[in-house]
């Protein structure tokens, strides 16, 4: 037996579930979001505070061995010199205690038990048994760490080498134990799994060094640091474990059913980058609270407690959350100050075509209810106004005592049960909310800081179009995949929106108003029987999918630290997959499911009713040809889609496509040349 056993602590007594480096990386990100510090400027991401931190780590080590000492360190000072070296400005004392701190709790968190250790020691009996570990934790920091994880049976004590400035690799640290304990070394044995400093260092002092690399945890171990070599090995993985699971359910499903599903797994990086990118803005913008815009808010919401199941991204707490049941229907008329073409600009900003019974609705008026005034100014519920703002017969109605009356009311109306809703939702003022929604112009949001002027919004969006309204002052937005006004290109992307809008809707419709029912106001919802038959046959199937994934997905970006940058490539390939060449089976579902939009064009829009070739021939000669060309060129845009046509003659095919082309590529033209103007006017 011998006097004296000492035990490596990682990778013999504790092993992680990915690489070392990964809570240091993890530190680095919990500074970066969660400081309300300036940093400086070549230090902008987590990536490169990181590698300050290595750097400040060699800086001391070699400061020590300069001094006469080995090259050992203390986190505490790590973390002091580190905040030196990447902020602008003092910090508070006790940050770096605070951080080492985190540090062990991320130690904690990635850390288990070695499955072997106990059964091995049993071979090697000694009188005292103590941990002897090369770290820049302290001893007692790593005995806390030791006992949270039932380990100080085994060992009550121990030494870190940054306790007393002398470690294993020079040997030093095995001659401290010596004098500290009274024992000669033929009485010491010492196990660990480094080569060097747990058995040659050793052996060379004469104490029996044993090598502990028991093969099945070895070749974990092996496995899951090798992911942290680079990203794209990272996310293969992730991939390809999501493709075996989706392998073992394929066989439960349908053929449609596995087809969707297939394709929500495939898809899921561009809504889990979405989820991480939602997160860090909320920490980073100090958002009091989160809400989830619907319809396609729903879906967001479900992958992003996939993949925060516990709330929290390093460290930092999550705000609460929930669903706010709202659209551009049902928060325009709340939203507005009086009944003018100024205000009703704002739609007509975004639709270039406004339909009388549209526009009743979007005020929250019955047309049936004015039918004679309509006659005597010569309009029609289904006359479909072009450039509405400039339009004379508009105009009177808009003048008319009568009808402004109405909208006033309306107006009061409306307000006055949003407002109850919103407060019901823990909307209150002074507040700095997020909300979240998958695009276009944020107009939802708009309008919400219209009717909350002392609640500042930040929304949080796939993708932004170049702004056409006057932005509210309480407003901030930003883009996760494609953002119009950064970058013009990206406008081939938006050609799918509408693709987008289906995979990620909600079954349960469009809010089109509120009512108050026993003394709560609640939400209305249409659904049209036809879109809830495409959600049950494909959109849900798409969605379980993608939050499949996203479960697996999940515990590799906590441990491995991944942000939503590293992920937008991916995002931007899936999107452009989406676009440009995407899976029949979506073209499919997409040309045969209704577009429900009562705001602005006021109708239920059905995209596999396309224009005959009559109708198109006659674009030049007849006007009520054209609009209907038009619009539906606009309401659809993606000409994918319309390649995937069933049923359409293939010359009949080929003019629509070749007319999707041409006007995708003007409208990107006409924005590019926008674009150009402005910065010369600038």
């Amino acid at each position: 037996m011998y006097k004296i056993r000492t035990i490596d602590v990682w990778d013999t007594l504790l092993r992680r579930d990915c690489h070392p480096e990964c809570v240091k990386l993890a530190t680095a990100l919990h500074v970066f979001l969660g400081q309300d510090v300036n940093f400086r400027q070549p230090y902008q991401d987590h990536w490169a505070i990181y590698q300050v931190r290595i750097d400040v780590e060699c800086r001391l080590a070699e400061a020590a061995r300069d001094a006469g000492h080995d090259d050992e360190y203390e986190i505490v000072n790590v973390m002091r010199c580190w905040l030196e070296a990447i902020l602008t400005e003092s910090f508070d004392e006790h940050l770096p205690e605070r951080l080492a701190d985190y540090e062990l709790t991320v130690e904690s968190h990635r850390s288990f038990k070695d499955p072997d250790i106990e059964d091995f020691l049993k071979q090697y009996p000694a009188e005292m048994t103590i941990f002897l570990s090369d770290f820049y934790m302290t001893s007692a920091r790593l005995k806390c760490l030791l006992e949270h994880k039932g380990l100080n049976r085994l060992v009550l004590d121990g030494v870190s080498s940054c306790d007393v400035g002398v470690n294993k690799r020079s040997g030093a640290l095995f001659k401290y134990v010596h004098e500290t304990y009274g024992v000669d070394p033929h009485e010491h044995v010492h196990i660990g799994d480094n080569v060097w400093s747990d058995v040659q260092s050793p052996k060379q002092l004469g104490v029996e060094g044993i090598s502990y690399v028991p093969d099945q945890s070895h070749s974990a171990r092996l496995e899951r640091e090798s992911l942290f070599a680079s990203r794209e090995i990272l996310f293969q993985s992730m991939r390809k474990r999501s493709a075996d699971a989706l392998e073992a359910r394929a066989h439960t499903m349908g053929a449609t059913e596995a087809v969707a599903f297939r394709l929500g797994v495939e898809a899921a990086p561009l809504f889990i980058g979405f989820s991480l990118c939602i997160a860090e803005q909320a920490i980073s913008q100090r958002l009091d609270r989160l809400y989830f815009l619907t319809r396609e808010g729903e879906f967001f919401r479900r992958i992003f407690e996939n993949i925060f199941p516990k709330h929290e991204l390093v460290g930092h707490r999550l705000p609460e959350h929930a669903d706010l049941e709202v659209s551009r229907l049902s928060t325009f008329a709340a939203s507005m100050n009086e009944i003018s073409v100024d205000e009703l600009n704002r739609i007509w900003r975004l639709y270039r075509s406004q339909k009388i019974n549209g526009l009743f609705a979007t005020l929250g008026l019955q047309c049936v209810d004015f039918i004679k005034l309509l006659d005597e100014i010569g309009l029609q519920p289904t006359d479909v106004i072009d450039r509405p703002e400039s339009n004379e017969a508009l105009a009177r109605l808009l003048r008319t005592p009568v009808f402004c009356d109405a909208v006033k009311e309306s107006i009061e109306k409306q307000r006055n049960l949003l407002n109850e809703y919103l407060i019901d939702k823990g909307l209150g003022t002074n507040e700095k909310i997020g909300v979240i929604d998958i695009g276009w112009r944020g107009t939802i949001q708009d309008n919400l800081a219209l009717i909350l002027p002392e609640t500042s919004i930040h929304g949080m969006y796939l993708g932004l179009r170049s702004f056409i309204n006057p932005q509210p002052s309480n407003v901030t937005k930003c883009a996760y995949v494609a953002d119009e006004s950064m970058d013009v290109d990206t406008g081939r992307l938006f050609e799918a929106f509408a693709v987008l809008e289906m995979l990620c809707s909600s079954s349960k419709g469009s809010v089109e108003k509120y009512e108050r029912v026993n003394g709560t106001v609640i939400p209305c919802r249409n659904s049209l029987d036809d879109e809830e038959c495409s959600y049950k046959e494909f959109t849900m199937h798409f969605q379980d999918g993608v939050a499949m994934a996203a479960e697996i997905w999940a515990p590799y970006l906590e441990r491995y630290v991944v942000t939503s940058a590293e992920l937008r490539e991916y995002a931007i390939h899936i999107w452009e997959k989406l676009s440009l060449t995407p899976d029949p089976d979506i073209a499919k579902h997409f040309m045969k499911t209704p577009q429900h939009d009562i705001f602005g064009f006021g109708d239920v829009f059905r995209k596999n009713q396309v224009p005959s070739l009559l109708t198109i021939f006659l674009i030049p000669f007849h006007r009520g040809s054209r609009l209907e060309v038009i619009e539906f060129v606009r309401r659809v845009q993606w000409t994918s889609g319309i390649k995937h046509l069933k049923d359409v003659r293939p010359l009949h095919k080929g003019v629509l496509i070749a007319l999707f082309t041409a006007a995708n590529a003007a409208k990107r033209y006409r924005m590019k040349a926008r674009r150009i103007k402005r910065g010369k006017d600038a």
